[in-house]
C-alpha cells in the first residue's frame, strides 16, 4: 500500500504537486505544513526502505533472529542505529529543501498570508522595497536564510558524526 502511494507521489514533479495542493487548499501556515508533509516524504522513504532491506539481510540481524530476538529488538537495537546517520542526513537535506519550498510558495502567493511573517512573504515584498530604495530587506532575508540553512546543516552534521556507529 505504501509503495503505491510512493509511486503516485513520485510520478508528479515536486514543485507541480506543491503548487497544485496549495492552489486547492488555499493560503495559510496549516496548508503549507500539510502540502509539504504530503510531498516531501518520498525520497526519505525510498532510501530508508532500501537501507532496511540491505540491513535485514546482514548476518548480525539474521543471528538475532535465529536466537529469538523480537521484531522490536531487531529493529531498535540492530537496524535503527545503522539507519540513524542516513536519517539525519536526509532530515538535513529535507529541511533545507522545505525552507526553499516555503519561500518559493510564499513568493508566488500560494504560501502564507500577507499578514504572516515568513521568509517567502518577506522576499515577495522586496521588489517594491527595492524600487523605493530599501535594499536592506533583501539583504536581511538573504542573510537570514543563508545563516539558517548553514547553522542547521552544521548541527545535523555534528549529530551525524556523534551517532554514526561506523565512526566509533
Amino acid at each position: 500500500m505504501l509503495n503505491w502511494f510512493y509511486s503516485v507521489f513520485t510520478s508528479v514533479p515536486d514543485m507541480l504537486l506543491l503548487l497544485s495542493f496549495a492552489a486547492v487548499s488555499g493560503r495559510g501556515i496549516t496548508t503549507i505544513i500539510l502540502v509539504m508533509a504530503l510531498t516531501s516524504w518520498t525520497g526519505t522513504y525510498r532510501l530508508v526502505r532500501a537501507e532496511y532491506l540491505k540491513l535485514k539481510s546482514r548476518e548480525y540481524v539474521q543471528a538475532a533472529d535465529a536466537i529469538g530476538a523480537s521484531n522490536a529488538r531487531r529493529m531498535f537495537v540492530h537496524i535503527l542505529p545503522n539507519l540513524s546517520h542516513l536519517l539525519l542526513v536526509q532530515f538535513s537535506l529535507l529541511t533545507v529543501g522545505l525552507i526553499k519550498y516555503e519561500a518559493i510558495l510564499s513568493f508566488l502567493g500560494f504560501g502564507v498570508g500577507v499578514r504572516q511573517v515568513s521568509l517567502g512573504s518577506m522576499l515577495a515584498e522586496t521588489p517594491s522595497e527595492l524600487v523605493q530604495g530599501y535594499w536592506w530587506q533583501m539583504l536581511a532575508v538573504t542573510l537570514s536564510m543563508s545563516l539558517l540553512v548553514t547553522a542547521f546543516s552544521l548541527l545535523v552534521d555534528a549529530l551525524r558524526d556523534a551517532l554514526d556507529p561506523k565512526v566509533r
